[in-house]
């Protein structure tokens, strides 16, 4: 006899199959299953619902007669936010074999592997060009889609995803995952592309490549539109799972079949470097006979364990790298040079270009990174260039076609003052990029201001480019402190600005005093500090006293922080004017301590005072669990051993460390050595 916890998921899984079978018959015209099938399920779901009237899902589908779609279901501004339960990182790209074998040397060293031993197993797969989606299905009911987005949150794209042929409703077998979140690339066959353009004619725009088409037919809210597109979904990967536990990516595969997908079209195991760069040459060499586009190979280290060890960065996995095929080029005219200045007063030139197609795209800008490489490369105003877009997304003009030179070129001379602010431009010692050193220089205002307005860092709902634009011009904001003084009747007063929008961006700014201390840091605009680092700093040093006193020394032994990011922080804060506007923002009320996390606070413990470095493999905590433990008694965890540093937590094959720990005479101890020493300490 069922218990009431098996009627109410049976109630909940019959509630989404029916869903999903009206979905198919009134708005695709597709039904999956007899009438008869489909009146012994609802009769099934009238029965549950009597006995437990309580729990009836208010869109049940027992109270609906059929399935409706009015135009205005799917006439919207932008589609649902989807908050992703496991982020869906981006790869690290390799545009060349040489950056392969770095990845797979940092890979060995992240899993402390001898010089003499074998590189770890690893995995390949095409690298699809198209849009990455997730795909969540609960008890085998597919019940929400979403785009990647920002790798944390994404749009909701249920409704375009279900009429994908090669994505099961249901998903087949007797006993599906209570939850299994699928994550795929969507995609556009060339064929069908081709197809697709062809019948949209010359009154309608034409999709630029199968990417934005596969794009924006997934973003079509009405789906009977979605229908009519033959999009793909190719699936390689899982998020949240439970009620499975699929470890590898032969598991993942082996399974889906099963499921109702199909097989993935290319899946090969890899031992060593030299596999990886013979597999690479024959997919190059077959690229063009593909019924796809793939612009790569995407290589995976295969095994749950492996991959846990090596870990995750802030927007990438350490275990995976996505191998680049060469990009495509073609050649445009360099019509002009021009210097833009960034946020930080770096002076970067920029190409203008002749607009020019490449792969799908219309490019008509393309960095040139420094004056060095103009002149490294030759580059002349008014040559014949080579353009390509690296990685098949980035514009860079590759070199002059010298042969058609005609006499009319001119070379480039970088300016010698600031093309914003006119202040003299200065080279810093042992750097290539020159620099505005004028902090009152407009553009440099703006960036500043824009960065730390950025979604990222502060995300200042309402605070775009061209406002920020109006408030430097006006002479309304030159420092982030300043935004904090803004009077609503003055914002009033901007252009395509009136009392409600003044309102609500003072209402934004203050809901960015309750942001993480990170974020700030992060929006500071520090030099070579990103999200991660920030976050790493934030919880080694706490508030931004202790970080500002902090010598480089002491930010060297945060991990993953080195030389050339500890020397920008320390000289950041050496600066009597970032002195100052760091008491302007304490005094607007944004929060300078980090607050609600055990990394996060000074605790009084056993191992108070002590500084920790973890190696190896503990038997049973994660290098995060074991840094969490020591951080609640009182303990600091540094990266690295020095002769600072007081205990050495060892786990199995601790390699180097161990041996530094043992020449520096550290104290050595295992994970039960730990527990015991914190246990002692606690004993009334």
């Amino acid at each position: 006899m069922s218990s009431e916890k098996d009627d109410l998921r049976r109630m909940r899984v019959l509630g989404a199959q029916l869903h999903q079978h009206n979905f198919r018959y009134h708005i695709l015209d597709d039904p999956q299953i007899s009438d008869a099938e489909y009146d012994r399920l609802l009769r099934e779901l009238q029965q549950l619902e009597k006995h437990y009237p309580e729990s009836i899902d208010p869109d049940s589908p027992s109270h609906k007669v059929g399935a409706t779609w009015e135009p205005e279901d799917f006439v919207a501004d932008r589609l649902p936010p989807v908050e992703h339960a496991v982020p869906m990182l981006s790869l690290e790209n390799a545009m060349a074999p040489e950056e392969l074998q770095e990845w797979l040397n940092r890979v060995r060293k992240g899993l402390e592997l001898d010089d003499d031993a074998p590189d770890p197993p690893m995995t390949v797969e095409y690298k699809f060009d198209g849009v990455a989606v997730s795909i969540l299905y609960e008890d085998g009911v597919l019940v929400q889609a979403a785009t990647r987005g920002d790798g944390f949150t994404g749009e909701e794209v249920t409704s375009a995803v279900r009429t994908i042929r090669s994505v099961p409703g249901l998903l087949r077998g007797e006993t599906p995952p209570t939850t299994i979140e699928l994550r795929g690339e969507a995609i556009l066959k060339t064929a069908d592309f081709e197809a697709l353009n062809a019948a949209r004619g010359d009154d309608e725009n034409l999709f630029a490549n199968p990417r934005n088409a596969a794009a924006g037919t997934l973003r079509q809210l009405d789906p009977r539109i979605a229908a009519q597109r033959p999009l793909d979904v190719i699936i390689y990967g899982v998020g949240q799972q439970h009620g499975i536990d699929l470890r590898s990516q032969q598991d993942l595969f082996e399974m889906l079949p099963r499921w109702g997908f199909d097989a993935t079209p290319f899946f090969r195991k890899a031992s060593s470097g030299e596999e990886l760069l013979s597999l690479y040459e024959d997919v190059l060499e077959s690229r063009g006979e593909l019924p796809f586009e793939i612009d790569g190979l995407v290589i995976k280290v295969d095994g749950a364990k492996l991959r846990e060890k090596l870990g995750m960065r802030a927007r990438s996995p350490r275990w995976a790298v996505a191998l680049k095929f060469p990009p495509h080029q073609e050649t445009t005219r360099l019509l002009d040079i021009q210097v833009q200045v960034g946020r930080t007063g770096a002076l970067t030139p920029v190409a203008h270009l002749e607009p020019v197609q490449i792969g799908g795209v219309t490019v008509s800008r393309a960095g040139l990174h420094n004056p060095k490489e103009i002149e490294r490369k030759g580059l002349m105003i008014g040559d014949t260039v080579v353009v390509q877009r690296a990685g098949d997304v980035i514009p860079q003009v590759v070199k002059p076609v010298e042969s058609l030179r005609d006499g009319s070129e001119q070379e480039f001379h970088f300016p010698k003052t600031c093309p914003v602010c006119d202040e003299p431009v200065w080279y810093p010692e042992e750097e290539v990029i020159p620099h505005c050193q004028n902090l009152q220089c407009p553009d440099q205002i703006r960036g500043r201001i824009e960065h730390f307005a950025a979604r990222r860092a502060l995300d200042i709902d309402g605070l775009g480019e061209k406002l920020i634009d109006q408030l430097v011009s006006e002479g309304m904001v030159k420092t982030p402190s300043d935004l904090y003084r803004l009077e609503t009747a003055r914002v009033a007063t901007l252009d395509r600005m009136a009392q409600k929008s003044a309102e609500n961006l003072i209402a934004a700014l203050e809901q960015t005093k309750q942001r993480p201390f990170a974020r700030l840091l992060h929006a500071l605009g520090i030099r070579h500090v990103g999200e991660r680092v920030a976050e790493l700093i934030v919880e080694s040093q706490h508030d931004i006293d202790t970080l500002m006193s902090a010598s480089v020394e002491t930010l060297e032994q945060i991990d993953e922080v080195g030389p050339a990011i500890a020397a920008s922080v320390t000289d950041f804060f050496s600066r009597e004017s970032v002195r100052q506007e760091i008491e302007s923002l304490r005094d607007a009320g944004l929060k300078m301590k980090a607050e609600g996390s055990a990394r996060a606070t000074d605790a009084e413990g056993p191992l108070s005072g002590l500084t920790v470095v973890i190696t190896g493999t503990l038997p049973n905590l994660s290098r995060d669990e074991a840094k969490d433990v020591i951080i609640a008694a009182g303990g600091k965890v540094t990266a690295s051993v020095s002769k600072s540093t007081d205990l050495l937590l060892a786990g199995d094959k601790a390699g180097s460390k161990l041996e530094k720990a043992e020449k520096l005479g550290v104290e050595v101890i295992d994970e039960d050595q730990l527990r015991q020493r914190i246990s002692d300490a606690q004993a009334p």
